[in-house]
């Protein structure tokens, strides 16, 4: 496996690929995971982890790859691919030649395929050099994955082999504790009705609706308290006008599971509506905490078909809405204790490690038994 990072570097697709390497050795698979310097790289059980280039100059990775093509012991070479993973704005046209030169078949897991966004024009401008090397890359992978369904056109419509669906897992070890000791242990008011944020500061999450459904449940809750965990705090705190907010900040991941323990409901409006791909909900789930958030047409369709009443998902275009439903959810939340436990067993069934491990395992035997 192919990727920019990996712990203790603080990185997504680098913890993804910690835990998916874990997942894939467990089931009975070899996996060397070739990564970027570092003076510590850390060793998950049972898979080999060798730091061997500079993920901002993709030229480097080449004489990587080809040392691990002369051992002669692997059957694919699995790249972890978001284009700022290998060059400064996404910018690594080095990168396709190395994978090519490694003689290895390549199977790509995309995380993100190129700039989304047509605005700002910065995100625009660097489509320029990144779609060509997005569509470059579909046509070397011979096996593709991608996290949410909204990018499978994309890559059909340039790669030779299959596509498939592979929702991301979370990140997360799972907090062992109650939620009554997770308040405990940090300070928290058992009788009080916890709202839930997590993740960065990004403008796909919309603060504001945040703010606008945090006072509506403090006015009809005066208990109702909001628990904000990585870069969001401060955007949260200045839209939620008396609601109190603790703005924990980022923490290492057994630090937001206990928090995420703590919660009662967790809020996440977003522009693009949710999807496979949103660590922050996907670990919601795991932890089954009820979740208001919004659905657009890039929505996954096992998301949008999912039905329970401790999972609410709005137009991304009605704020009023978002707020009614949340005030609904906040009212089942003080009811029911184990309000959001069939969560729980959805993100089982679909974001489980060994689930994902298997179905990329699955995806590719398919492929290479294709082979001629």
């Amino acid at each position: 496996m192919l990727s920019g990072a990996f712990p203790p570097k603080f990185d997504g697709i680098g913890d993804h690929t910690w835990w998916l390497s874990q997942a894939l050795v467990e089931q009975g698979h070899e996996v060397t995971v070739l990564t970027s310097f570092a003076p510590v790289r850390q060793q998950p059980d049972g898979v080999e982890v060798i730091a061997a280039f500079d993920a901002t100059r993709s030229q480097t990775i080449r004489g990587a790859l080809q040392s691990l093509r002369k051992t002669g012991r692997f059957d694919w070479l699995i790249v972890q691919y978001n284009p700022f993973c290998f060059g400064r704005r996404g910018f690594a046209p080095w990168l396709i030649p190395a994978l090519r030169s490694s003689g290895l078949p390549i199977a790509v897991m995309f995380h993100e395929t190129f700039a989304v966004p047509l605005w700002p024009w910065q995100q625009m401008i660097m489509r320029i050099w990144q779609y060509p090397q997005f569509a470059l890359l579909a046509r070397t992978g011979l096996c593709h994955f991608v996290s949410t369904e909204r990018w499978l056109a994309q890559v059909r419509r340039w790669a030779k082999g299959p596509s498939q669906l592979l929702p991301v897992g979370s990140n997360l070890p799972l907090c062992g504790l109650t939620k009554s000791e997770a308040r405990k242990r940090l300070g928290l008011s058992s009788d009080a009705l916890i709202l839930g944020v997590f993740g960065f500061a990004h403008q796909s999450k919309r603060t504001e609706w945040i703010g606008a459904a945090a006072r509506r449940i403090h006015a009809r809750f005066p208990q109702a308290e909001v628990l904000c965990i990585g870069q969001v705090g401060e955007w949260v705190r200045g839209v939620c006008g008396e609601t109190p907010v603790h703005d924990h900040g980022s923490l290492p991941g057994p630090e937001v599971s206990l928090r995420l323990r703590a919660m009662d409901l967790f809020l996440a409006p977003l522009t693009d509506g949710i999807s496979g791909r949103r660590g922050s909900v996907i670990a919601a789930l795991q932890h089954g905490l009820p979740i208001c958030s919004t659905v657009r047409t890039y929505t996954d369709a096992y998301l949008r078909n999912f039905v329970s009443p401790a999972f609410s998902l709005v137009p991304h275009d009605n704020q009023a809405l978002f707020c009614e439903e949340a005030v609904r959810m906040a009212e089942k939340a003080l009811q029911r204790p184990t309000f959001g436990q069939e969560l729980k067993e959805f993100y089982d069934r679909h974001f489980a490690w060994p689930v994902i491990a298997e179905r990329m395992a699955t995806g590719l035997l398919t492929t290479q038994n294709a082979r001629p």
